[in-house]
């Protein structure tokens, strides 16, 4: 029995003997012997040295691009020319012969109207002493609350009486040869003075004229009329008007 005892005791002592040793051994790193060839010492060597020029090689090239940045002045930005409002009013001005005697009557605003016709009118003070003078006609067209855009007297002076951009009541019921009426509001009308007697000064048919083809150069002018070509059977005028002096 004792023999047996003691066997068992060996054999324990063994079993935990080789227990620890291989916990032992698995616990302990193993270290790897790394041969290195001289031609590894030599890339590595080199890489290290190269790695070294290309940090200096970058260093120089943010440093140039700095130095450009700093020296280059910036692209100039494109500045648009901005219109003043003496400008836009130069485009807007009327002619130099033509002066503005604007009145107050024989007219409504406008601002979007489309102008492409042209109508003469002759007219005389029958009111006053003296057919041909200004104010006494301007008085007339006032009590009748009627008006043209234009005006010539008997010396050639032209007077803007409504603005073009507004609609002056000169026409009266009438249509133009396509067929539109309310002519009002698509012309401009020009007044002469004369009577039904007289012929206009050859300084009357230079003005005209001359108005005439400003207009034609302002707008698109499709007909250019007598006051008796739209009133046809109401109205006569301009009397005695030579149209192949404005052709």
């Amino acid at each position: 029995m004792k023999k047996y005892l003691l066997f068992f005791s060996i054999v324990l002592t063994a079993l935990v003997a080789l227990f620890w040793f291989f916990k032992v051994s698995l616990s302990t790193p193993k270290k790897i012997m790394v041969v290195t060839s001289p031609s590894d010492k030599i890339n590595k060597q080199e890489t290290k040295e190269t790695k070294q020029i290309n940090k200096e090689i970058s260093q120089n090239e943010i440093s140039t691009q700095e130095k450009e940045t700093r020296e280059t002045p910036p692209p100039k930005e494109t500045q648009k020319k901005q219109v003043t409002p003496k400008e836009k009013t130069s485009k807007t001005k009327i002619a130099d012969f033509i002066k503005q005697k604007l009145v107050t009557w024989g007219y409504q605003d406008s601002s979007s109207r489309k102008i492409d016709t042209i109508i003469i009118h002759s007219s005389y003070d029958a009111l006053g002493d003296e057919p041909y003078d200004l104010e006494g006609l301007l008085d007339e067209y006032k009590q009748y609350e009627v008006a043209a855009h234009y005006l010539i007297d008997r010396k050639g002076n032209v007077y803007q009486l409504v603005k073009d951009k507004d609609i002056a009541y000169h026409a009266g019921i009438s249509s133009v040869p396509d067929g539109r009426m309310n002519v009002n509001f698509f012309s401009i009308g020009i007044e002469l003075m004369n009577t039904k007697e007289d012929e206009y000064t050859a300084k009357q048919y230079k003005s005209i004229k001359k108005l005439v083809d400003y207009l034609k150069n302002k707008y698109t002018i499709k007909y250019v009329l007598g006051h008796d070509d739209i009133a046809t059977g109401r109205k006569t005028d301009p009397w005695n008007f030579d149209w192949d002096k404005i052709k």
